[in-house]
């Protein structure tokens, strides 16, 4: 005797799922929203520079994803435009900078901002006192920032490290 195929069974089986469509019944298109896109710019930056004894904010295309650039352009040398007004920087260190946060705070919680020469390189042995004002300042327009926590700030501890505010400096802004 001869066993029947199993192609045809196997045919049948497929064509039986394929009608019911495993449950999913047909829709049209839905609408999502926009695609995604890149904007072409970055919000800009505002850091405080010196002029005649006095800072004065100044505003610089930023950069997607650099959030503590500002702190950083502190210690490079003005743009020609800005040195043709006068501008100058007294910070003479490079920086970096990051914040610190806790996860108890509440949700919109202003962060300190942690200010340092980058990688292995000496802390300075202290700020001018311009220099402070500038890094405080600065560091206060970023978004999310309440102060600024600085090596040999005007009020160091023990430990050498201090906060600065933008509002300790209140006689030097323009």
């Amino acid at each position: 005797m001869k066993r029947p195929s199993r192609a045809p069974r196997a045919l049948a089986l497929a064509a039986l799922l394929a009608l019911t469509g495993c449950g999913i019944r047909p829709t049209g298109v839905i609408d999502a929203g926009k695609p995604p896109s890149a904007e072409g710019y970055a919000a800009t930056i505002t850091l405080y520079l010196t002029h005649g004894g006095k800072l004065r904010p100044v505003t610089r295309p930023g950069v997607p994803g650099e959030p503590f650039l500002a702190i950083e352009q502190l210690a490079m040398q003005p743009t020609t435009q800005e040195r043709g007004r006068g501008l100058r920087t007294e910070v003479r260190h490079p920086l970096d900078a990051y914040t610190v946060s806790s996860a108890s705070d509440p949700v919109g919680t202003r962060s300190t901002l942690i200010v340092l020469p980058p990688g292995d390189r000496p802390m300075p042995p202290a700020w001018p006192r311009m220099a402070v004002a500038q890094i405080a300042c600065t560091g206060e327009a970023i978004a999310g920032i309440e102060r600024v926590r600085l090596w040999h700030a005007p009020d160091a501890d023990k430990s050498g490290w201090g906060y600065a505010t933008c509002d300790q400096f209140a006689d030097l802004l323009e």
